[in-house]
């Protein structure tokens, strides 16, 4: 029998009973896509599942995606399986959603735990859901028609500005279009829930504005985002199967470890979506 053990205040669930040893039923399918939309993170132990109910899973949200950035490798025999390994340099140390850059960004990751270091490690969540509803009713209607503008070169930007030499490749994600606005504030396709888009990873500038009110009115939203309440940390152990609702969280990959942490992550894409995957290198 499948259950839910609520983990978080306002995120973060764990389903325990799945068998993956056996065909994934239609009901199980709908048992995990409702638990994620209610609790927005879900985990749930899935050491002995294959890469075709992986692909299962994630077909139940969308289109799965074949990776838009070259910024990590991919599975050859599943080429919608992006491999995340840390032996490569793979990490996402710094707070974002994936992929705002695109028209269509991923509605919902899937990433499993295959090798995992002997401690730390974990990836840590904040809902942009929760956060917009604590706004004031004055802050949700100054938002209610701001948009921002993504874009990977910004990703760039920041280790720029650290004294990595990335300038070039600043300019090459900016040349090729991996670019994009969106509305600061959505309403969720299922679930009607309003959340926050922007992220400190991907988000350049808010739009139509001054400088000066603009950045504040960003860095306002990021320290209000980080309020403890609405974060939840997953500690993984090996086989997990983590799943997130990128239309309510922003994830953080804790660099806190030592040893190889292995990952192999599905995307599910929007299934109105045109998507066409675009090389950044």
């Amino acid at each position: 029998m499948n259950t839910v053990k609520r983990i978080g205040g306002n995120l973060g669930a764990r389903i325990e009973g799945i068998d993956f040893s056996t065909e994934l039923s239609q009901e199980t399918l709908n048992f995990i896509t409702q638990t994620l939309y209610e609790h927005q993170v879900v985990s749930l132990s899935a050491t002995n599942m294959s890469s075709e109910q992986h692909r299962q899973i994630a077909s139940c949200f969308g289109e799965l995606e074949h990776q838009a950035t070259d910024q990590f490798s991919v599975d050859p025999e599943h080429p919608f399986i992006t491999v995340i390994d840390s032996d490569n340099g793979d990490r996402a140390d710094s707070w974002h959603a994936d992929e705002t850059f695109l028209e269509h960004p991923p509605l919902v990751n899937l990433l499993h735990a295959k090798i995992l270091p002997d401690h730390g490690g974990d990836t840590a969540f904040r809902s942009t859901a929760a956060a917009y509803s604590e706004l004031s009713e004055k802050m949700k209607a100054l938002l209610a028609d701001l948009t921002a503008m993504h874009d990977y070169g910004h990703l760039y930007e920041l280790g720029w500005r650290s004294g990595i030499p990335l300038a070039e490749l600043v300019a090459d994600a900016l040349a090729k279009g991996l670019l994009h606005s969106h509305p600061i504030v959505r309403s969720h396709r299922v679930t009607g829930r309003k959340w926050l888009t922007v992220n400190p990873t991907y988000t350049r500038f808010v739009e139509g504005l001054p400088p000066l009110e603009a950045r504040y009115i960003q860095e306002l939203l990021f320290a209000h985002m980080q309020k403890p309440e609405f974060a939840f940390r997953h500690h993984w152990q090996v086989g997990d199967l983590l799943i997130w609702d990128q239309e309510a969280v922003q994830h953080y990959a804790v660099g806190d470890y030592e040893g190889r942490r292995l990952m192999h992550r599905i995307s599910a894409l929007a299934s109105t979506a045109t998507y066409t995957g675009v090389k950044t290198a």
